[in-house]
C-alpha cells in the first residue's frame, strides 16, 4: 500500500479555503477548532496560500509522547486517535510541531483528523479533498510522488518524517 498522506501543489490552490470549511463541517467542529486550515503568507511579493492539515506522519511525534496509546498508526499507515483511551492530557498537542492535534475542551479530550478514514473505506477521497475547487490537494500513497518538503512549513521533517508532498513553484 505505501505511506498514505496529503499531497498539494500550491500553485494551483486560490486560497478559498474549500477544503477548511469542508473538514469542519464533516467533523463537527466548533469554532475555535480546525483539522486543516489554509494559511496564506507573503512569498517575493506574491502571496502564497497553504492548507495544512495533518501530515501523518511516519514517525509521528503525537504517537510516540502520548502516555495512553490513544494516538497509534493504522495499517494503512495514517495516525488514527481513540477517544477512549484518552486522559485529555494534552502531551500529543505539544509534541505535533505542526499543530495538527488539537484539544477539545468540549469533548474533554484531544481531537485530529483521521483523514476521513470513514470516507476512504467507502472508495472515496477525504471531504477537504472533494470539495478542493482547484484540484490543489490531494490524498494518496506519497512513496511515488516527487515532491518538496518546505523547511519554513515543516519544521521538524527529519524528526517526524511527514507524509506530505509539496508540488509546484516555490516549495523548493
Amino acid at each position: 500500500m505505501g505511506q498514505l498522506g496529503f499531497i498539494y501543489e500550491n500553485s494551483k490552490c486560490i486560497g478559498c479555503r474549500a477544503c477548511q470549511v469542508a473538514c469542519k463541517e464533516k467533523n463537527k467542529l466548533n469554532a475555535d477548532n480546525f483539522f486543516r486550515r489554509v494559511d496564506t503568507i507573503s512569498y517575493e511579493h506574491k502571496l502564497l496560500h497553504f492548507s495544512v492539515g495533518c501530515n501523518h506522519c511516519e514517525s509521528p511525534a503525537c504517537v510516540s509522547e502520548c502516555p495512553t496509546n490513544a494516538m497509534y498508526i493504522l495499517a494503512d499507515s495514517t495516525v488514527a486517535h481513540d477517544k477512549h483511551k484518552c486522559i485529555g492530557c494534552g502531551a500529543c498537542t505539544w509534541a505535533c510541531p505542526y499543530g495538527a492535534v488539537k484539544f477539545s475542551s468540549k469533548q474533554g479530550f484531544a481531537i485530529k483528523c483521521d483523514s476521513c478514514k470513514d470516507l476512504r473505506e467507502d472508495g472515496q477521497k477525504p471531504a477537504c479533498v472533494t470539495a478542493c475547487l482547484t484540484r490543489c490537494l490531494d490524498f494518496d500513497n506519497v512513496d511515488h510522488i516527487q515532491g518538496n518538503e518546505h523547511p519554513n512549513f515543516l519544521p521538524e521533517k527529519c524528526l517526524t518524517h511527514p507524509s506530505l508532498k509539496l508540488i509546484g513553484r516555490n516549495v523548493k
